[in-house]
């Protein structure tokens, strides 16, 4: 029979156990939250049309962001003066490499020589439009990234300084064009 001493033991292990598995499925809660996407009421509305649908890259050729063959578009307003933007610029490379079912396209604010030393230095892959100012597309701060729908429509937006952030750019710009 167990006495009052092993009784207490199974007792204190019971209450460890419980926390510890509290403490792992907060800390689980707060990763994921993480590589949520940030501010999206910020920028062009969600569902309204993107307003700039074709403009010609300066590293490719004049594209489209309705109807083409790619599930989405995926569109980053970015900077040359943005130490942040530097560190998106090989996500965005490797994003592009490993889904291609995304057509991707950046628009990068600063001069003629700034975007074309940044395309270079970045080595970027993605056709980039250069803008003066980012104020048509409402970019309240630079990198901000929106998924548009093969219709031109905007389904998710939000900042994009990793690769959580841009793949939850993705997860809810398909549930929206699922739904």
């Amino acid at each position: 029979m167990l006495g009052t001493l092993d009784l207490s033991y199974i007792i204190l292990w019971c209450i460890v156990i419980v926390i510890s598995i509290s403490v792992f499925a907060i800390l689980r809660e707060a990763i994921k939250v993480k590589s949520n996407l940030y501010e999206q009421h910020e920028g062009l509305p969600k569902g309204s049309d993107f307003p700039l649908e074709s403009n010609i890259p300066i590293n490719g050729s004049p594209m489209n962001i309705r109807n083409n063959e790619k599930i989405g578009t995926l569109i980053f307003l970015t900077s040359t003066g943005c130490l942040t933007c530097s560190k998106v610029y090989p996500i965005i490379n490797d994003f592009q490499k490993n889904k291609p079912l995304y057509q991707y396209l950046i628009f990068m604010m600063g001069t003629e020589e700034s975007v074309s030393n940044a395309i270079k230095e970045y080595n970027i892959k993605a056709p980039v439009v250069r803008m003066d100012n980012l104020k048509d597309l409402q970019a309240p701060f630079v990198p901000f990234g929106y998924f548009v729908s093969q219709d031109g429509v905007i389904q998710a937006k939000g900042v994009v300084n990793n690769e959580g952030h841009v793949q939850s750019l993705i997860l809810y710009g398909e549930e929206r064009v699922s739904a």
